[in-house]
C-alpha cells in the first residue's frame, strides 16, 4: 500500500495481535516467540480485538484500520461489526475481491 497505494510509510503502523496458537508443536517449542497458550476463542477473542480497536481510535481518531490475514471464520464478522462505525477495510475480503 505504501508503494502502489500512495500511503506514506511514516504514516503506517503494522501491528500483530497474537492470540495464541492451537499448534501443539509450537506450544511445546521453547524457541517459539509467540504466545504459548491456546488460541483465544469466542467472546474473549472479540473482546481483545475490540479493546485494541478502541485504544487505537482513542490515540488516532481518524485512523484507517486494515484487517489483514484474519481467519475466514472471524474476518467477515469483524468487518461487519466495525464497517459502519470506523474507517476500516479487510484486504482479504474487499481487496482481493476488487482485484479479481
Amino acid at each position: 500500500y505504501c508503494a502502489a497505494g500512495g500511503i506514506a510509510p511514516h504514516r503506517v503502523l503494522p501491528v500483530v495481535i497474537d492470540v495464541g496458537t492451537d499448534n501443539e508443536e509450537l506450544l511445546n517449542d521453547k524457541f517459539y516467540l509467540g504466545v504459548q497458550k491456546p488460541r483465544l476463542q469466542g467472546s474473549k477473542y472479540y473482546h481483545l480485538v475490540d479493546e485494541f480497536i478502541q485504544a487505537v481510535r482513542h490515540r488516532w481518531p481518524n485512523v484507517l484500520i486494515q484487517f489483514e490475514d484474519f481467519s475466514s471464520d472471524k474476518a467477515q464478522k469483524l468487518l461487519n461489526k466495525y464497517r459502519d462505525d470506523i474507517l476500516c477495510f479487510n484486504d482479504d475480503i474487499q481487496g482481493t475481491g476488487a482485484t479479481t
